[in-house]
């Protein structure tokens, strides 16, 4: 993003302040916040943006200039009854906990939702399930009066259920939920895989299969607790991986943060080719369903922790389905469906 500007980061302030159009840098910025980490003056330019995202957000013309009618449409749909759903169950120990896959998993394999959803059945009896959307795309715009209304709608429905802890696949839902739900416990699937066990076929399954990259989603970068159970699942299954220089803490954008794909595509394809060619290996695995997409958009083969500890049948060649827009939302409607099936 730097690059694509300018040379330092004093002359891209400058260059924010004085010359370039702020909206233009404002949203070329991937929320990431790798620079706050990496700076030694301790800038956060994540914050310096999103203050300005905020502004510009409040006039929609400058808005559709860099794709926003995408979102609300996204949004839209994401929040409506055709695509949420929710249970409520009376008994049960966990009937105090729901698991919210997020919208990406859902999009991507409503049978692999299913299959998480039943194996959290068995360790946690009673245990909820939500669909619904965190808001994510409008908050990161800037966009937060809508912003607001439509996170509303994901506080009722948990408020409904009456849980009180939420289980997230999903790193964006999870760290929403963190900042604008402080009521609410959130825990991480991957925390509670790594505590209640997997399925027992999947221990050791994946000892002969080739090295794969470890890829940590940029909103976890201060998350320890993500980083330790991802790996030590990983090493539950067997599978070999190999740490990219820059992880944890320091890891890099996949290149679909802050809605680049669709405020700068340009520089979402740049940052996707430059992330995945830091490592050799030929499969990145990543615990972001976004995340997994942008691997393999960038050139290598992106899987899921999720597929190797519940998908059948998995072989060395295993790669992910490619959804079109249509597919997901069919996808999303049929994991409704069966939520609702539940009850």
């Amino acid at each position: 993003m730097l690059d694509e500007f300018t040379t330092s980061p004093k002359e891209l302030l400058f260059d924010f302040t004085e010359e370039i159009p702020s909206s233009e840098i404002a949203f070329s910025c991937a929320t990431c916040d790798y620079c706050h980490t990496a700076c030694p003056k301790d800038i956060s330019f994540q914050e310096v943006f999103k203050e300005a995202k905020i502004e510009h957000a409040k006039d929609d013309v400058v808005l559709k200039k860099y794709g926003y009618n995408a979102v609300l449409l996204h949004q839209k749909s994401s929040f409506s009854k055709m695509f949420t759903a929710k249970t409520k169950f009376a008994i049960g120990e966990y009937k105090n906990m729901a698991f919210m896959p997020g919208c990406a998993l859902s999009s991507y394999s409503p049978e692999l939702v299913q299959k998480i959803y039943n194996h959290l059945g068995k360790k946690l009896p009673g245990i909820n399930m939500l669909q619904q959307c965190c808001g994510q795309p409008t908050r990161v715009v800037g966009d937060m009066k809508r912003f607001k209304n439509l996170y509303s709608k994901l506080e009722y429905d948990i408020d409904y259920m009456k849980v009180d802890t939420v289980v997230t696949a999903c790193e964006n839902c999870y760290m929403s939920l963190k900042e604008f739900s402080p009521d609410t416990k959130v825990v991480s699937l991957y925390e509670v895989l790594e505590v209640h066990g997997i399925p027992e076929q999947k221990i050791g399954a994946y000892k002969d299969f080739e090295k794969v990259a470890l890829h940590d989603p940029c909103p976890t970068r201060h998350e320890k607790v993500l980083h330790t159970s991802t790996r030590k699942l990983l090493n539950t299954i067997g599978l070999e991986f190999e740490e990219f220089k820059k992880n944890k803490e320091k890891t890099e954008c996949c290149g679909s943060g802050g809605m680049l794909e669709l405020t700068n595509p340009k520089l979402a394809k740049q940052q996707m080719s430059s992330r995945v060619n830091q490592t050799s290996c030929n499969t990145i695995v990543s615990y972001c369903q976004s995340c997994s997409e942008s691997m393999i958009k960038g050139g290598k083969n992106g899987v899921h922790i999720l597929d190797y500890i519940f998908q059948d049948d998995i072989q060395k060649d295993f790669t992910q389905k490619k959804n079109g827009v249509v597919k997901k939302w069919f996808n999303r409607y049929k994991s409704k469906k069966m939520i609702e099936e539940l009850e």
